[in-house]
């Protein structure tokens, strides 16, 4: 297994004493050389037939499953359907609440009276 040369870098680095003032000038040096490294890595994977048949794969799911949404939107038939069903449930929500708000009026008088009425207190059992 070849050695890693960001860690081989790293470890020439560290052999050096004292570590310059210049940190950010070693780190940047340091990041640099790995992103190379990297690099040349992903480079040579992409390049294999194998990456091809693995992305030429993924693409073709991805497409299937971008079809198979596109294929199941509502169409427009549907959506005035959905539309006229939505407002027959509005108009129902309206009605049923006119009905509470009334059904509260109605009892609202009653409730009052109650409430001015004094209150009577049980007698406890013996």
């Amino acid at each position: 297994m070849a050695a890693d040369p960001v860690l081989e870098y790293w470890a020439e680095m560290m052999k050096r004493t004292p570590i310059t003032p210049e940190v950010m000038a070693q780190w940047k040096a340091v990041a640099d050389r790995s992103l190379e490294a990297w690099s040349r890595a992903l480079s040579e994977v992409m390049a294999t037939d194998e990456f091809a048949q693995l992305l030429s794969a993924s693409i073709e799911q991805w497409l299937a499953a971008q079809a198979s949404v596109a294929g199941n939107r509502a169409q427009p038939p549907q959506m005035t359907a959905l539309a006229a069903q939505l407002s027959r449930v509005e108009d129902r929500l309206r009605q049923i609440e006119e009905r509470v708000a009334k059904s509260k009026a109605e009892a609202a008088p009653a409730e009052a009276a109650v409430a001015r009425s004094p209150r009577r207190r049980r007698r406890r059992a013996a």
